[in-house]
């Protein structure tokens, strides 16, 4: 008997679920990317793409080669890649996901592009399936825990397509341990941020004022916060033209506050999606939103 938990779905956003059959458990999103499968491939399938909407990561394009994926204080996780078929199908395998010993089934998660058939401009279909075959008893929490994530990651997969084709991105990531009941969101002004309306995220710190508005793409959460993480988060699209924007590099902006285990953090991540040729590259805008959003969570938390 299949089990199906569904979470609501929108236009043009990416649909979720939860499908248990047997002893298996998998999350499964699936979203529209525009362009053709060739273009999103080299984003799914690169560790430079990975950066445009997921982490930083390495993979050797090969079945039997290993995929690293960088969580920052979150660690690393570690996979072997079981098929590669571009730019249609690749599928890898985690067996250590736990990190300390503990026995675990095999997580597999596979990535398939379709090309959508109309006559509109090219776009194509990413169905993303990650979970366990068996064990799903024991470890069904877990996986259900990932869906919000995943459904996050591919929208802004989606987000890099639509709007940053073709730019150079680079990751600001800064995360900070926090006490239980701390919202970022709250006290960076983001608390009833509206999805498709402006927002500005902004604190002060070192006697500066630092904000970043954009159109708001995402926000979850609230004071209980979002599944099994209890993650309260916004995330902010960020172009040229954009009012604030000229104090910030163009790209997804997200702010929130998630559980880990026994640990709350709180985390700012930026992926900037900057033109070729910039005043100041991609790498180095990275750099600055880092070291001024490292300042801001320093002094929120003093």
């Amino acid at each position: 008997m299949s089990e199906t938990q569904g979470l609501p779905e929108a236009s043009g956003e990416p649909t979720a679920r939860i499908e248990r059959k047997g002893q298996g458990c998998l999350a499964i999103v699936e979203v529209t990317v525009p362009g053709p499968a060739e273009e999103v491939w080299e984003s799914v399938a690169t560790g430079p793409g990975y950066r445009r909407w997921f982490v930083e990561a390495e993979l050797e394009p090969r079945v039997g080669g290993s995929l690293v994926t960088h969580h920052g204080d979150f660690g690393d996780s570690e996979g072997t890649i079981t098929a590669w078929d571009p730019p249609h199908r690749y599928a890898y395998v985690e067996p250590d996901w736990m990190g300390d010993g503990t026995p675990v089934p095999d997580w597999t998660t596979e990535i398939t592009l379709e090309p959508v058939p109309d006559d509109g401009p090219p776009a194509t279909l990413v169905r993303l399936t990650s979970g366990v075959a068996t064990e799903a008893e024991a470890w069904g929490e877990d996986i259900e825990g990932t869906l919000p994530g995943w459904r996050s990651a591919l929208r802004l997969l989606t987000e890099f397509h639509a709007h940053f084709a073709g730019r150079d991105t680079a990751q600001a990531l800064v995360m900070r341990e926090v006490p239980a009941g701390h919202r970022l969101t709250v006290l960076l002004g983001l608390d009833g941020a509206v999805v498709g309306q402006q927002a500005t995220a902004g604190a002060e710190a070192g006697g500066q004022n630092l904000a970043v508005t954009g159109t708001v793409i995402e926000a979850s959460g609230g004071p209980a916060g979002e599944g099994p993480t209890q993650q309260d988060s916004v995330v902010l699209r960020v172009s040229e033209g954009t009012a604030g924007a000229a104090g910030a590099a163009p790209g997804v902006y997200e702010f929130g506050t998630m559980q880990y285990g026994e640990s709350r953090m709180s985390v700012v991540r930026g992926y900037l999606h900057v033109p070729s040729g910039a005043d100041l590259p991609a790498a180095e805008a990275a750099r600055t939103a880092e070291r001024d959003w490292s300042t801001v969570l320093d002094a929120l938390l003093a």
